[in-house]
């Protein structure tokens, strides 16, 4: 259980740094550990939303509590779950994934503790420094690579309040190794703004694809290898090029993590691990999630245990590694512009590390649709919502 594994953590290492705040300042894992157990959850659950130690703090206080978390993005309400969680959920996130619709997936301890320690052991996190959370921790791939990491085997995480190229490095300059996760936009804007990795001892990216001009940029740059890793919410970490070189093929996600195993079925990735979660609040027709095993919304050709990426065959909608839904936001466009019918699709965007961007189809004449219409059809929207494209009537 969770609370052994912790009582072991503060024992052995109670005195030493868990969470480095931006400014250098630390915070022990005796103070996490008396932070978490004076919180007294009410209720039976507890909402985890806010910037990296609150994260840290609730979830904490939720595991030790024995209490489900439900992790929650900073601009979203809690989805109340359409389904009871099954006996046994320890977390439970809320998340769009290929299928672009949102729905709430479960997981007990177990399932997140093979994922985190599978990416603890297969990356060598141990060795690596202090992890970065420059990235979203309520989303998977910034939670398994920092926090957990932080809670299940205690591996320092640094909080970076902002992801920008100079408060990255303000957050950095405290400490002599670290490791950095991060989204390929995220890494083009980094090199782009001078942000200075001599310290950094692994790169990694996730969350859409990588490309080989990126990838190129930052070895000849800097010398700095960005490593391609591969997942979804739903199952956790699937795969990484754990290579030094540049990939030879942009469509490389590396080989699979040990103790993955995956086939293929009418082209899309199935995926068979002990760190697949429980199930979803609401499961769609055809969908294969559950009892150890994921398909993936991703048609992916497997040579070997090496996996190239074709394309995401989902409704998701990739904008720069964040997925969106498009019946959510064109729900929010329907109420703002009070319209009866609004279509919302992804494209490919011209900016690769953009992936994708978003159209809205609308039955409404195209000469109406000005920029004054645009602002009120937008005011629902977060940022990353907005459509860089506009179609209506002829």
């Amino acid at each position: 259980m969770f609370g052994e594994r912790w009582d072991r953590i503060v024992a052995e290492r109670g005195a030493q740094a868990a969470l480095y705040l931006a400014d250098g300042r630390a915070i022990t894992f005796r103070q996490l550990d008396a932070d978490a157990r004076a919180q007294k959850p009410a209720g039976h659950l507890v909402k985890v939303q806010g910037d990296v130690p609150q994260i840290m703090r609730l979830l904490l206080a939720g595991f030790l509590h024995q209490i489900p978390v439900q992790l929650v993005e900073m601009d979203r309400e809690r989805r109340i779950p359409a389904s009871p969680p099954p006996p046994g959920t320890a977390l439970i996130k809320q998340a769009v994934g290929g299928s672009g619709v949102r729905r709430c997936q479960f997981f007990t301890f177990d399932q997140i503790a093979a994922d985190v320690d599978r990416l603890h052991a297969a990356l060598d996190l141990g060795s690596r420094g202090v992890g970065v959370a420059a990235i979203s921790c309520a989303h998977s791939f910034g939670l398994t690579m920092t926090v957990l990491q932080t809670l299940f085997n205690a591996v320092p995480t640094c909080h970076a309040p902002q992801p920008f190229a100079q408060p990255l490095m303000d957050a950095m300059k405290h400490h002599p190794r670290v490791f950095l996760p991060g989204v390929p936009a995220l890494w083009k804007a980094w090199l782009m703004g001078d942000v200075r990795f001599a310290n950094v001892s692994l790169a990694i990216s996730a969350g859409s694809p990588l490309t080989l001009a990126l990838e190129r940029m930052a070895l000849e740059q800097q010398g700095l290898k960005i490593h391609n890793l591969y997942g979804a919410s739903e199952c956790g970490a699937v795969s990484w090029d754990a290579s030094l070189q540049l990939r030879e093929d942009e469509r490389d996600l590396g080989s699979l993590l040990p103790a993955v195993n995956a086939h293929t079925e009418a082209g899309r990735l199935t995926v068979t691990s002990s760190s697949v979660g429980l199930g979803y609040d609401e499961p769609l027709p055809g969908e294969n999630y559950g009892a150890g095993q994921f398909s993936t919304s991703d048609e992916i050709n497997l040579q070997d245990d090496r996996l190239l990426f074709q394309h995401s065959a989902g409704a998701g909608i990739n904008v720069a590694g964040r997925k969106l839904s498009p019946a959510e936001i064109a729900e929010k466009i329907r109420r703002a512009a009070g319209l009866e019918r609004v279509n919302i699709r992804g494209t490919l965007s011209r900016d690769p590390e953009r992936c994708q961007d978003i159209v809205a189809e609308l039955d409404l004449p195209q000469a109406q649709i000005d920029a004054s219409f645009k602002i009120k059809a937008c005011s629902l929207l977060a940022p990353w919502e907005v459509p860089r494209k506009w179609i209506g009537t002829s």
